[in-house]
């Protein structure tokens, strides 16, 4: 939060940080899911004073790809938020954190009995029902239709996979057609077993218990050597919230919801004016 003199009660202008986790859809990306020039520009920038970019988001690793390719300065991901961490350099998922499979039984279950798409996320692919390629606007997915042609593996049949596939899942998202059944939906998958998170426009991330974009930018950062307080979180949505509130300085974007904002230290413009680049060139500044 900001106190009156405009300095966070967190965050401190002072501090030498030395990371910042940007989340992409709402954030690094813009309304067209395009990364801006300036952002680019900043993100070098800040690499070449030898700070740490990553990536902390809720896609899997194939919808990273134009990402990776634009800006090889970031080595490191936090992919679906928070199950795995990936090695850019490399090519290399590592720190899986998979979903029980008693409760990915459980969410395929409940899955089938609704208008629901789901996709199942494993370490190297994100596999979705071929029919429902064609209804991505049905499940208010459709501006991600350019990237879906490019990163989903199709199935003709989402659940005859899923009884086949002996591979653990590291995500599972639920893409409803209705906001309010996606509610009820998390109603009927609530356990301590589960996270749960809302994301897009009427989404339910379903991930194993204690995963976050926070735990999993913890688990990054023990292994760089980088104190939390050190780092810089930005985002705008509710699987985002972990991360503000893990980081030392967690930044919401303009487009964020309230309750975004109210998880955040200080607030930037939204993604279409600048925002994100804001909240980078804050490594170099402070």
């Amino acid at each position: 939060m900001v106190n009156c003199s405009g300095t966070t009660m967190k965050g401190t202008p002072r501090m030498n940080y030395q990371l910042i986790a940007l989340d992409l859809d709402g954030t690094l990306l813009n309304s067209r899911k395009e990364l801006p020039e300036d952002a680019v520009r900043a993100i070098r920038e800040v690499c070449a004073a030898g700070k740490t970019v990553v990536f902390d988001t809720g896609r899997a690793v194939p919808e990273l790809a134009e990402q990776i390719a634009l800006l090889p300065e970031v080595r490191y991901a936090i992919f679906c938020s928070g199950a795995g961490l990936y090695d850019t350099r490399e090519k290399k998922a590592f720190g899986l954190q998979p979903i029980p499979a008693a409760q990915t039984e459980r969410i395929l279950s409940v899955s089938r009995t609704k208008d629901i798409m789901p996709q199942l996320v494993l370490a190297d692919r994100d596999v979705i029902q071929a029919s429902h390629m064609e209804q991505l606007e049905h499940y208010n997915m459709g501006v991600y239709r350019p990237m879906y042609e490019k990163a989903m593996t199709l199935v003709p049949d989402i659940y005859a996979f899923a009884e086949s596939c002996k591979e653990p899942y590291l995500k599972i998202n639920l893409y409803h057609a209705e906001v309010a059944e996606r509610i009820r939906t998390r109603a009927q998958l609530e356990t301590p077993d589960l996270e749960l998170v809302y994301s897009e426009i009427s989404s339910l991330e379903c991930s194993a218990r204690g995963v976050s974009k926070g735990s999993g930018l913890e688990r990054l950062c023990g292994l760089l050597d980088i104190p939390l307080e050190a780092c810089i979180a930005v985002g705008d949505a509710d699987n985002d919230i972990p991360m503000l509130r893990a980081a030392g300085l967690g930044i919401a974007m303009g487009n964020a919801p309230d309750y975004v904002k109210t998880a955040a230290d200080r607030i930037v413009s939204d993604q279409d004016h600048g925002g994100c680049t804001e909240a980078i060139m804050m490594l170099v500044k402070n």
